[in-house]
């Protein structure tokens, strides 16, 4: 089988899963589309895409869309439309890679075309509010003022020719065909769509460089010079496939504008070479022109990757993108290191973590590869739920630690027979993802925000926060969190399409199960829902309840804002927190079960009092702490931060570190000075921790 044909009937499984989620209804093209979207999501090439589906046809027109990205940090609003050359084959049966001609792409192409051109004259002004098109037409409306491009994206379940594939540009839109061959390259499991540059084609112009002795293991060094607008050009193209994909969350290629360098790009571009530190970069492969026995131009690079210097080259292109500045004399400073194509996948990793110093590049950054998910995936596959009519034998929760696994697993089974007896030991209701798991742990840490950027995003800080707390591999104990974190997560989705919602599921779910959090002090009936494999009928009134309130709240946000962009920010979950609903939660709710405790061998006997004393504040009242400052403009920004983050350790059973436990400790003092109360702060609480402030400054004195 070949791997696009490999690819496809991954992709086919994938979306007979997707058909199940009520969100689809059913419906073969959005679940279709919903999995394409994941994936190029996963891969870097789309940020936190939205099935939104869009048709009018007149005597002379026919506009249509499916889904749509917006991209705040890039500005980049991406349109698709999906051609399904698959539509006759069953979802989740094998099917033969088909061609699909030119005739079909371009009508998606002048189909989005016709969509851009009447929401701008305000002929798609009469959608529905509460359709998730009716915000897409908005952020067409808003790209002009906003300084936002628009893509379109036509994809393709079949194969094109490269002569369909090549759609030349009009109206200053870029377009983009995605193919199964493209689509196979640039999300399969392997390492991704390369990056191949002609700067002498596509530029009009080489790098000049400087060479270095090439080493014994074949790696050799240059040092040059890339012309800022050539940068921006080659960031806009690419973007996220500028970077190494095992290192995703390397977190320094973010998109973001990094302040001091746009000043400099815009008020003293001269000096901009001088200032910038520039970027590493690695290509397996390098054109040279004109070699001496030092030097060279460098005309082609091949299988590039841009490994430090993220912020410098985001931060180029939105200048460059918004006109900001003239950068026609701006010339950015890289190291390229040429490491031989066998060794890409060893060394550029590597070379990553080494060439950054700004934000590390820890081994949790290796996620797919990282000890915690290795243990989780171990428990799943060896975690029996009890036997049942249906399932004689019992079933698992299948987590997919990378991409793939599940259909691999299942095709390895070789026989119908052994296909059928795998999907009923593993049903495809019970597999979870690795961004999965991360969505379900940070919606009940109380970080929606957070989650509503995006499944990409979301999984970045989930690592991080790994790698920060020192997170110790998953037990049992934690699998059974995980699963139960997963039902009450998917119950509260089902809950939503029963009450004949539209759009905006992901946000108001993942509000709703941090509020409940909230509201529980994180409590839940985790053995019930363990043993029951469900959400006991005592807590859906509750769940229910809070789905309808979340509803009403981001569905009408201040000042008319963006739905999708107002749930990202901060602020919306500080709103919610005040959020007026009557809510009666069932008896019998446990705290989170215990799992991997802090050790406070390493503490002295007074630090680990300190650090006990400080346990004691509820949690309520460090976030009334983070709320109060923030309302009143007290404290500092890393000190509401500080209360805020230790207010969320008992709902994961952790103490705080005897460095949290120090500086909370003044927090909370200073906080009372400047007048903040709360009625779980008790007199016998605010003497022990006075007592510990005298004891400090007599060991200080």
């Amino acid at each position: 089988m070949s791997t696009p044909e490999r690819f496809l009937n991954t992709l086919l499984s994938d979306a007979f899963d997707h058909a199940h989620d009520p969100e689809h209804g059913g419906l073969r093209l959005s679940a279709l589309l919903a999995t394409i979207l994941n994936y190029l999501e996963d891969a870097g090439v789309v940020s936190d895409p939205r099935s939104s589906y869009l048709f009018q046809e007149g005597s002379n027109f026919a506009a249509e869309c499916h889904a749509y990205a917006c991209d705040t940090e890039d500005d980049i609003l991406s349109l698709f439309y999906c051609v399904d050359a698959t539509e006759s084959i069953p979802l989740g049966d094998d099917a033969e890679v088909t061609s699909v001609g030119k005739e079909a792409l371009d009508r998606g192409f002048r189909r989005l075309e016709s969509v851009v051109k009447r929401a701008r004259e305000g002929k798609l002004d009469t959608l529905e509010p509460s359709q998730a098109a009716s915000e897409l037409v908005e952020l067409i409306k808003e790209c002009e003022a906003a300084g936002r491009q628009i893509e379109l994206h036509v994809i393709a379940t079949g194969t094109v020719s490269d002569r369909a594939a090549f759609s030349e540009s009009k109206d200053s839109y870029r377009r983009e065909v995605w193919d199964v061959v493209r689509l196979a390259r640039t999300c399969g499991a392997g390492s991704g769509e390369t990056v191949s540059i002609n700067f002498l084609e596509e530029y009009g112009q080489s790098l000049p460089c400087l060479l270095t002795k090439e080493g014994a293991d074949g790696i050799r060094v240059l040092l040059t010079c890339i012309h800022a607008p050539v940068l921006a050009g080659i960031y806009n193209t690419y973007r996220a496939r500028l970077l190494e994909r095992n290192v995703r969350s390397f977190l320094q290629f973010t998109g973001k504008v990094n302040k001091g360098i746009r000043t400099t790009l815009l008020n003293e571009p001269h000096r901009f070479l001088a200032y910038n530190n520039g970027l590493s970069a690695t290509a397996a492969r390098v054109d040279l022109d004109g070699t001496s026995s030092d030097l060279a131009r460098i005309t082609a690079v091949h299988e590039f990757q841009i490994v430090n210097g993220g912020q410098t080259t985001a931060s180029v292109a939105a200048c460059v993108r918004k006109g900001e500045a003239d950068l026609s004399d701006v010339f950015v400073p890289m190291k390229l290191t040429i490491v031989p194509s066998e060794r890409v996948a060893e060394l550029v990793p590597r070379i990553s973590q080494y060439a950054n110093t700004q934000n590390r590049i820890q081994e949790a950054d290796f996620h797919a590869n990282h000890p915690w998910h290795i243990e989780l995936q171990k428990l799943s596959r060896t975690t029996w739920l009890a036997p049942t009519a249906e399932s004689p034998r019992g079933t698992r929760w299948f987590y997919e630690r990378s991409r793939g696994q599940y259909a691999d697993e299942l095709a390895a089974t070789g026989t119908p027979a052994g296909r059928r007896k795998f999907r009923v030991e593993n049903p495809s209701k019970q597999k979870i993802a690795k961004t999965d798991v991360a969505k379900f742990v940070l919606s009940w840490d109380q970080e929606p925000a957070l989650v509503s950027r995006g499944a990409q995003k979301c999984f970045v800080e989930f690592m991080s926060r790994l790698s920060r707390e020192s997170r110790p591999v998953p037990d049992l104990t934690e699998f059974k969190r995980v699963v139960s974190l997963a039902i009450l997560f998917r119950t509260a989705e089902t809950l939503y399409g029963e009450l004949d919602y539209k759009g905006y599921r992901a946000q108001v779910v993942t509000y709703a199960v941090a509020l409940l959090s909230q509201r529980s002090q994180r409590r839940l009936p985790w053995t019930d829902i363990w043993e029951l494999q469900g959400v006991p009928d005592e807590l859906l009134p509750a769940l229910k309840t809070l789905l309808v309130a979340v509803r009403e709240a981001v569905t009408n946000p201040p000042a008319n804002r963006n739905i999708t962009e107002w749930c990202k920010r901060p602020e919306c979950w500080s709103q919610l927190l005040n959020l007026n609903v009557d809510l009666t939660l069932p008896s019998g709710l446990e705290a989170a079960p215990q799992s991997g405790a802090v050790p406070t061998d390493a503490l002295s006997p007074a630090e680990r009092l300190v650090v006990g004393v400080v346990a004691e504040v509820p949690a309520d009242v460090w976030f009334a702490v983070a709320k109060w400052a923030k309302d009143t403009d007290t404290l500092l920004g890393w000190q509401r931060g500080l209360a805020y983050s230790l207010g969320t350790l008992p709902g994961r059973n952790r103490k705080p570190s005897i460095k949290q436990a120090t500086q909370g400790r003044k927090v909370l003092m200073e906080a009372r000075r400047l007048g903040f109360g709360h009625e779980q702060l008790t007199p016998a609480l605010l003497e022990q921790l006075a007592q510990q402030n005298g004891e400090n400054e007599a060991r200080a004195s």
